[in-house]
């Protein structure tokens, strides 16, 4: 039999070490350290077998996450399927911005995530603020299913309902805190970006009209016809799209309060409040 070792430097197949790892830690069960510690463990010619349709999987550029339907995201592995947008990192930059303008996590806040996709945002921020509720709205009944399996992660599932609902004309009125990811690549970039997520991830939740701004412009205007109290907004945003998102927000009497960058130095949230 071959050993963890052998299979993983192999250059039989032509993906890298990292991602044959993860691959492998789906088949065996095991974790990215437990495989570490076990170069020598023999695998059995069943899980090798498994494997080998894995790496064929990937070769054809489907993404790891969908294959192991798993992704990590802030503090949690998030199940996803090829109904919903894999989560990035670079929409953390949306928790850490909600967290460094919202400190106190002992206070009740109500938060709507407008196209929530997988659950990961609304989630993740109802495990940090314990005292909050929350409602994602998403148009596709598969991703909900999605997120309403990943609300297992919250010790209270009350505090969070997902609603198949159309976030453009959705009534906003009754939360403080608003967050969104919606689709924002430009229909006109679609054979620019990568295979895998182009073949792979749902075009609905990737493409946008009016050079990506489509949605924005949908959430802002609804917002603005309905606010009764303060509100808050956090928007991610694609690359050069700030811009033409901080002037919708403002034709819309929203003030800009900050534009956050993520690690490469883009522009990537815009955090606002209602006037």
């Amino acid at each position: 039999m071959t050993t963890i070792n052998e299979i993983l430097y192999s250059s039989k197949n032509s993906i890298s070490v990292s991602e044959k790892k993860l691959l492998l830690s789906h088949v065996l069960g095991l974790s990215n350290e437990e495989i570490n510690l076990a170069n020598n463990k023999k695998v059995c010619e069943k899980d090798l077998k498994n494997f080998e349709q894995l790496i064929n999987r990937r070769k054809n550029s489907e993404p790891i996450a969908y294959i192991t339907n798993t992704k990590s995201f802030w503090k949690n592995d998030f199940y996803v399927d090829y109904s919903v947008l894999i989560p990035r990192s670079d929409s953390e930059l949306l928790i850490e911005s909600v967290i460094e303008y919202f400190p106190d996590f002992k206070k009740s806040y109500n938060f709507l995530d407008l196209g929530s996709g997988s659950g990961c945002l609304i989630i993740s921020l109802l495990n940090e603020y314990l005292s909050s509720v929350g409602t994602g709205i998403e148009i596709d009944k598969e991703a909900i299913k999605v997120s309403e399996k990943n609300k297992e992660f919250l010790l209270n599932k009350e505090r969070l309902k997902f609603l198949e609902r159309d976030f453009s004309n959705f009534d906003t009125s009754s939360f403080d805190i608003v967050i969104s990811n919606p689709p924002y690549i430009p229909f006109e970039e679609k054979d620019n970006i990568m295979i895998d997520v182009r073949n792979f991830e749902p075009i609905r939740a990737l493409f946008a009209d009016e050079k990506g701004l489509y949605f924005y412009r949908n959430i802002i205007e609804n917002l603005a016809k309905q606010i009764k109290r303060k509100q808050y907004l956090f928007l991610e945003v694609g690359i050069n799209q700030h811009e033409g998102v901080v002037k919708i927000l403002k034709n819309n009497n929203f003030k800009v309060i900050s534009i956050k960058n993520d690690i490469s130095n883009i522009p990537r949230c815009i955090i606002a409040e209602s006037n």
